[in-house]
């Protein structure tokens, strides 16, 4: 007769559970039931140790028949087992164990409920659906199916698999691989050496040995606006060893998050960055080479910001980080990008930081670099001039023929101009070749082009210098009294009254970001400018009308100084909808889109000029085409009168050809008069031809940063 109804029970020993759906704990030996099998009067069954991965086979521990006429008394200790096996009380022998201990003690102290469990596994409340989701997008982060959503489920199966330990290969075990979540549950359930012993790791503890951590260091790039995503700043941490001080940080390491883009651009690029196609990660690297690319190639002042975290806390953040090797999270330019990843890092470190929490929207990193300050974790700043910066500064302090000079011999070669050098004194001799030596290295840069200088120019300017007995003359950039952070707070809103053409209004506007050029300059990149969705809505009082002035969905502005060594092009470009004068009765709301290329310069601190060629777009359904183009010059000045009053002139003629031919021309001055930070006041006289129509206007208003 053949046999039927062969089924297989395993059973893990306490200290070593295993994921089996017929998982039972009921003793200490893990044991198989084979060959149970059902014959006519009863059955019979053998008992050996369960496989393990390695092992073949195994010692028959227990075996019998049971049937007519077979005493009871040879069945009898295999039958105990057996109706062990089979006694519907599972759930009584899982709590028997020492991880049905922890779990119940870690539910019982509601430890999945705790912001430091939250912070390690990035659990954030969803925005619009309730509950509470991961931020990180990699499934293999999770250790239960249900972990990106359950925090409870995440911690069982955290538990559960610290007891999977293998000696051949520790590193791979839970314990070495999740290094923040083991030492913070470790923390907090004090787990029992014998039951659950520790694990050495012996590669996370080589990394940690390498790092060799005592200090953490904030770094700021500042703004970069021809790159999309630097145009409002960059955030990084770095990791300074013990054995390091300030004249040896280029060896420490810099922990960045950024998005992994395959080098895209374009549409895409942009369209990829604002809905999360990219994936962003984090990844260590030397720090020279994060200020040689922020620095030297794109050429952006650095901030550092030392941070007093302890020891243990910085230790705390490291675990963190080796456990997010292998994270993925959809990367987001507006709200989870760099900075904010960043700052969960130190929410990890110091528990109840709650950094985050403060950005819902958007996330700007200066704002961090605020929340950061705010937070009380600030104790030191030191400032990194850019290379662009420092080149800049050498000519300020020379005359117009040593810088010539300089300039002639990167062009030309040194050689050919060793006689008009040799006329210096040696000081000014040190003082034209280091100028040299700095324009030749921003030639050669990636931002330049890469551009070749005739053969043997630098080993020359090299050799020619180490001649010179004069000390190093580099110049001594004083920090900026206002630093990253320190500014105005990003959004603004204001009110204001007015007259246009004997029209009067009353004007509420609004905008989330981020700075014009008119605003206070502290803080931010100078001759940059990016304001998103700016709104004014005009109320007007003799007629009871309400009306959408107008709604700029992005505009961004960058001059950029023009001299004798660097010639950078300036820039302007926009897109939104404004109300412009078609007929002496009608104000009818367009769309536009402009792009504006040209020079600005700077003769003097406080002083920008600028011009350009403005090309623009209208749309409207009052056009034949729905698009009218038009092109002209636009120029202006800014200029700060005083420390908290700014004032700016500028002038704008288009030339619109198609559909119907006119000249629009504006004439802008406007004033702001800073009152304290975060507020300001300001005058705006205005005149203005739309459509063959003139108009002059002036509006009072008073805003407030938040």
């Amino acid at each position: 007769m053949r046999n039927k109804g062969v089924k297989r029970y395993e059973l893990f020993p306490v200290n070593n559970p295993l994921a089996a759906s017929d998982e039972l704990r009921i003793t200490r030996w893990r044991v198989r039931v084979i060959n149970l099998v059902r014959k006519r009067g009863g059955f019979s069954f053998s008992i050996r140790p369960a496989h393990r991965p390695g092992v073949r086979g195994g010692r028959r521990l227990c075996g019998a028949g049971i049937n007519r006429g077979v005493p009871f008394r040879r069945v009898l200790p295999c039958a105990f087992l057996l109706v062990s096996l089979f006694a519907p009380m599972p759930s009584m022998a899982e709590e028997s164990g020492y991880l049905a201990q922890l779990r119940q003690r870690a539910m019982g102290e509601r430890l999945a409920e705790r912001p430091e469990w939250r912070t390690l596994l990035h659990y954030k409340p969803r925005r619009f659906s309730g509950g509470i989701e991961s931020l990180v997008d990699s499934e293999s982060f999770f250790l239960s199916p249900e972990g990106k959503h359950d925090p409870q489920a995440e911690l069982d199966a955290t538990l559960a698999a610290f007891f999977e330990t293998d000696a051949a290969e520790p590193d791979k075990s839970a314990q070495c691989t999740f290094a923040g979540r083991f030492h913070w549950l470790d923390h907090a359930l004090k787990f029992d050496p014998d039951r659950l012993p520790r694990l050495p790791c012996p590669r996370f503890n080589r990394w940690l040995d390498r790092m060799n951590p005592e200090r953490l260091t904030l770094v700021f790039p500042a703004a970069y606006l021809n790159n999309p995503a630097s145009m409002f700043g960059h955030t990084l941490l770095r990791v300074d060893a013990a054995d390091q001080d300030e004249s040896t940080s280029l060896l420490a390491h810099a922990v960045n998050y950024a998005a992994d883009t395959q080098d895209q651009r374009g549409v895409m690029y942009a369209v990829n960055g604002l809905f999360g196609g990219y994936e962003g990660r984090f990844s260590i690297a030397p720090y020279y080479l994060a200020v040689r690319e922020y620095g030297d190639i794109e050429n952006r002042d650095i901030w550092e910001y030392g941070l007093n975290l302890t020891p243990e806390e910085i230790g705390r953040m490291l675990r963190h980080l080796w456990e997010m090797r292998a994270a993925r999270f959809d990367y987001y330019f507006l709200d989870e990008n760099c900075s904010f990843h960043l700052l969960s890092l130190l929410e990890a470190a110091r528990p109840g930081l709650n950094l985050t929490d403060r950005f819902s929207w958007w996330v700007i990193p200066s704002e961090t670099v605020r929340a950061v300050m705010e937070a009380g974790l600030i104790d030191g700043v030191r400032y990194r001039p850019a290379r662009n910066t420092v080149l800049m500064d050498r000519a300020r302090h020379m005359d117009d023929g040593m810088q010539m000079l300089a300039k002639r011999m990167v062009d030309g070669g040194p050689g050919a101009y060793a006689g008009e050098l040799g006329s210096l004194t040696p000081a000014d001799q040190a003082r034209v070749i280091d100028l040299a030596l700095d324009y030749a290295a921003y030639r050669q840069s990636p931002r330049f082009g890469k551009e070749r200088l005739p053969s043997g120019t630098v080993p020359e300017l090299l050799e020619a210098r180490s001649r010179l007995e004069a000390p190093d003359l580099a110049p001594v950039i004083p920090m900026p009294e206002v630093r990253p952070g320190e500014g105005h707070k990003p959004a603004r809103a204001g009110i204001g009254y007015g007259f246009e053409d004997r029209r009067q209004f009353v004007e509420l506007t609004l905008r989330p970001g981020y700075h014009d050029l008119l605003d206070p300059e502290g803080g931010f990149t100078p001759g940059a400018a990016v304001r998103a969705f700016d709104t004014a809505v005009r109320l007007y009082p003799e007629e009871g009308k309400v009306e959408l002035e107008r709604l700029d969905v992005v505009e961004i502005t960058s001059l950029s100084d023009w001299g004798r060594f660097l010639r950078p092009l300036s820039w302007k470009a926009g897109a939104g909808v404004g109300r412009k004068r078609v007929s002496p009765r009608e104000r009818l709301l367009m769309g536009r889109i402009h792009a504006d290329f040209g020079i600005s310069r700077v003769p003097s601190d406080g002083t920008t000029l600028f011009a350009m060629a403005q090309g623009t777009l209208e749309l409207s359904d009052r056009f034949d085409y729905f698009l009218a183009p038009g092109l002209g010059p636009a120029v202006g000045v800014v200029h700060d009168v005083t420390e908290s009053w700014r004032s700016g002139l500028s002038f704008l003629w288009q030339s619109f050809f198609l559909d119907e031919w006119r000249n629009d021309c504006e004439a802008v001055f406007g004033n702001r008069f800073t009152i304290g930070r975060q507020s300001a006041a300001g005058l705006e006289l205005s005149w203005k031809r739309e459509f063959g129509h003139g108009y002059t206007g002036v509006k009072a208003y008073w805003q407030v940063y938040f």
